[in-house]
């Protein structure tokens, strides 16, 4: 098995099988409890998915063997972990989830003391002790008592209240689609309290159908319903409740890009966007950071994964961060991406501005992009297959410097992404669909 357990957001694979088989799940608990020294106690939540908790009870396993306390939160979203993390005391958190992946994949994530998620060199010395614990036949042999659970789950809600705490948010009604996730028992109740109409869909897990044709990447049923039901604005979650795509009043679709831009605008004409800049990811359109670059704010990109975001906003000082794909950060309220945290954020700005979201919205014009997935049967080092080198700079030549592209992995799946960016869709579309032939020939 590979010493890399960790991609660009945790752990991630098929329970019973590496990476995440009992052995190297009890290991990597051990490896928490050794890391973090002494009784560490560490918080556990998972999604829905029906492995969830086989996973936890193994992790839990290692974590007791290196004398440490595992407290299970029950069924939380990732961002919930965090919180309650933070705010409880807990040395780690640790949240069983594979974000966004289908049954039967899960995952591990790994949360620090103040919410934040593991970093790079954290993680790397992780794997390191799991690799040392396999090899030397030290790795815990059965899966032990059941967790110690504390019902802590108001913690979170209590946060995600305070977001909105002083605005007039009630109105119309919103669309929610929780991906039959960790968010269907969270989101619905938390908009109730704040005297929303709801609007629900996909908020029935049945421990198999996260994201089933659902949630952040199917939004196309969520704008449907805003349409159908006249609904103000729409939030579409993933599984763990970490990212969300929403769908403004007239059906349009707004992704991590439009959030950052509504969210840095509105910071910055308040004083409050710390450095005069935001971080987005390679990934995030050019016409993101022409549009912001229209009112003096600075975009820093930096690799994908929400930890690499968050290294660069530390780095720069700033506290609005994110992704295209939903994970955004607002450090003033968590120092990780919070699904539901960001739609209230949304919905304050609305609510504040007066404003509705597609009026906010209507200084960003996208370049249009196109991004295929393609598996992979293998993943060699890109610059060591000469097809896939010559179909980039066939494109590169193509666009004449009025787009990108960008070919790169998957750091959860067995996926290579080619996203080509440019001025005319038809190109665009074309020059995607060439690499895409291409790296299926090269490596599927």
């Amino acid at each position: 098995m590979s010493s890399v357990l960790f991609g660009t957001d945790g752990v991630r694979g098929v329970p019973g099988t590496p990476p995440l088989d009992a052995v190297t799940i009890a290991c990597l608990g051990a490896a928490l409890a050794e890391e973090l020294g002494g009784a560490p106690r560490i918080a556990c939540g998972r999604d829905t998915r029906d492995s969830g908790a086989w996973v936890e009870r193994w992790f839990a396993t290692g974590v007791r063997a290196r004398g440490g306390l595992p407290v299970g939160i029950g069924v939380v979203p990732t961002p919930g972990v965090a919180v309650i993390t933070a705010r409880h005391g807990f040395d780690a958190g640790v949240a069983v989830s594979a974000s966004h992946n289908r049954h039967p994949d899960n995952g591990i994530k790994i949360l620090l003391a103040s919410g934040a998620k593991a970093s790079v060199d954290l993680e790397r010395r992780l794997e390191a002790r799991v690799a040392s614990a396999r090899a030397g036949g030290k790795a815990p042999a059965d899966p032990g008592l059941p967790l110690d659970t504390a019902d802590q789950l108001e913690a979170y809600v209590d946060h995600l209240l305070g977001i909105v705490e002083g605005a007039d948010v009630a109105g119309p009604p919103i669309a929610i689609d929780c991906a039959h996730g960790a968010t269907s028992g969270v989101a619905p109740r938390v908009l109730e309290r704040l005297g929303v109409p709801v609007v629900e869909l996909h908020a029935s897990p049945d421990g198999r159908n996260i994201n089933e044709n659902s949630g952040s990447t199917h939004p196309e049923r969520l704008r449907a319903a805003v349409l159908e039901h006249r609904c103000r604005l729409g939030f579409a979650f993933d599984g763990d409740g970490d990212r969300v795509i929403l769908v403004d009043g007239r059906g349009r679709i707004v992704d991590g890009d439009g959030v950052l831009f509504v969210a840095a605008r509105h910071l910055h004409r308040a004083g409050r966007l710390a450095a005069g800049g935001v971080v987005a990811t390679v990934m995030s359109n050019f016409g993101l950071e022409t549009a912001l670059g229209k009112y003096g704010i600075a975009l820093h990109r930096c690799p994908v994964g929400d930890a690499q975001v968050r290294a660069e906003m530390e780095r720069r000082g700033v506290c609005l961060g994110g992704e295209q794909s939903g994970h955004v950060i607002f450090s003033d309220l968590l120092p990780t991406g919070d699904g539901l945290g960001t739609a209230l954020s949304v919905l304050r700005i609305v609510a504040e501005t007066g404003c509705e979201l597609a009026d906010l919205m209507s200084d960003l014009r996208i370049l249009p992009q196109a991004l295929l997935n393609v598996r992979v049967a293998r993943k060699p080092n890109l610059e060591e297959v000469p097809a896939i080198g010559e179909a980039i700079r066939s494109a590169e030549a193509s666009l004449a410097g009025a787009g990108r592209v960008l070919v790169r992995y998957s750091g959860t799946e067995p996926v290579l992404r080619v996203m080509i960016e440019g001025r005319e869709r038809g190109v665009v579309q074309s020059l995607a669909e060439g690499g895409a032939a291409c790296a299926r020939r090269e490596l599927a």
